[in-house]
C-alpha cells in the first residue's frame, strides 16, 4: 500500500478473472464508490471528482489495465475489462455504488448486467446506436500513427472519431498537459475505440438493468457519438433519470469538477 500526495489516496491492489494484477486508488468513508475511467484517461483525471465525494463515500477508483501499475492480459477484449470492472466491484463489497465515464460507462453497464450496483451513472457511454464509429476512421488514426506519430494520430482523432472540437479549440487543446499525457495513450486508445466500433447497434439489450441509474450528458457534446446513446438509454432502463450538465461536454471533470460531483452526490444520496 502506498500513501500519495496530500489528496490521501492509497494505492492498493486486486487481481482479476484472467490473472491479470490490477491498481485501484482509494479515499474517504461511507458507502463504496467505484470509478472506472474512459479512454485516453487515467485515475488521476479523476481525482479532484473523487475526492469532494470522499467525505461521504469510499472511493475505489480503478486503474484500468495496461496503465499506471496495473498489468496487461495477453488479447484485449471488453470482455477482460468488464471482468475488471466485477472484480473491483467485489473488492468493494456489497452495498458498492458503481460510476463509468466514456468507454468506462460501457463497462459499468456491462457490469451491472451481471452484479447490480447500488445505484448507477453513466456519463456518456459511446454506445453506437444509429450509427457505428466508422472502420476506415479508426484504420485512418491506426495508420497517422505508425506514419507520422501520436500528435498527427491524435489530431485525426479528433477529427474523424471524436468530431468535438472546433479548429481554435483544437489548437487549444494541444497547448495543455492534457494533450502531452494523451499523446502516449495512442496504443491503448485504438485497441479500445476499435473494440467500441464493434459493438452492435442500440441498447435494448440492456432494458432489464433495473438499478436506478443516473445519466449525465454535456449540452455541448456531439450528437450521434454521444447524445443518441445517452436518449437511448433514457428511454431503455427502468429506473433511470437523464441529466444535461449546462455548458458542458465530454470532460467536466476536467471543466466543471464541482458540478459534475454535485450532480453525482445528488443522485447517490437522493431517496
Amino acid at each position: 500500500m502506498n500513501k500519495l500526495g496530500p489528496a490521501a489516496f492509497t494505492q492498493h491492489r486486486f487481481t482479476s478473472a484472467d490473472g491479470t494484477s490490477l491498481s485501484y486508488f482509494r479515499q474517504g468513508q461511507g458507502p463504496a464508490l467505484v470509478w472506472v475511467h474512459g479512454t485516453l484517461s487515467t485515475w488521476d483525471d479523476w481525482r479532484d471528482v473523487a475526492s469532494r465525494l470522499s467525505p461521504r463515500f469510499t472511493n475505489f477508483v480503478l486503474e484500468r489495465r495496461g496503465r499506471g501499475a496495473s498489468a496487461d492480459g495477453t488479447a484485449y477484449a471488453l470482455e477482460r475489462e468488464v471482468e475488471d470492472v466485477l472484480a473491483l466491484m467485489q473488492e468493494a463489497g456489497p452495498g458498492a455504488s458503481l460510476f463509468g465515464h466514456s468507454l468506462g460507462a460501457i463497462l459499468a453497464l456491462e457490469a451491472a448486467t451481471r452484479r447490480p450496483p447500488a445505484r448507477l451513472v453513466l456519463y456518456e457511454p459511446p454506445f453506437p446506436v444509429s450509427q457505428r464509429i466508422a472502420r476506415e476512421s479508426v484504420d485512418l488514426v491506426r495508420t497517422t500513427w505508425k506514419r507520422e506519430g501520436p500528435d498527427a494520430a491524435l489530431v485525426a482523432a479528433q477529427h474523424h472519431i471524436f468530431r468535438m472540437l472546433k479548429p481554435e479549440q483544437l489548437e487549444a487543446f494541444r497547448q495543455t498537459p492534457q494533450w502531452a499525457k494523451q499523446l502516449g495513450m495512442m496504443e491503448t486508445f485504438l485497441r479500445e475505440v476499435s473494440a467500441v466500433a464493434d459493438l452492435p447497434l442500440g441498447v435494448d439489450r440492456f432494458s432489464a438493468v433495473d438499478t436506478k441509474t443516473l445519466v449525465l450528458l454535456g449540452s455541448q457534446s456531439p450528437h450521434v457519438l454521444l447524445v443518441e446513446p445517452a436518449h437511448a438509454l433514457a428511454k431503455t432502463l427502468p429506473q433511470v433519470s437523464l441529466r444535461v450538465l449546462p455548458g458542458q461536454g465530454h470532460v467536466a471533470h476536467v471543466t466543471a469538477p464541482a458540478l459534475l460531483a454535485s450532480e453525482v452526490e445528488t443522485f447517490l444520496t437522493a431517496r
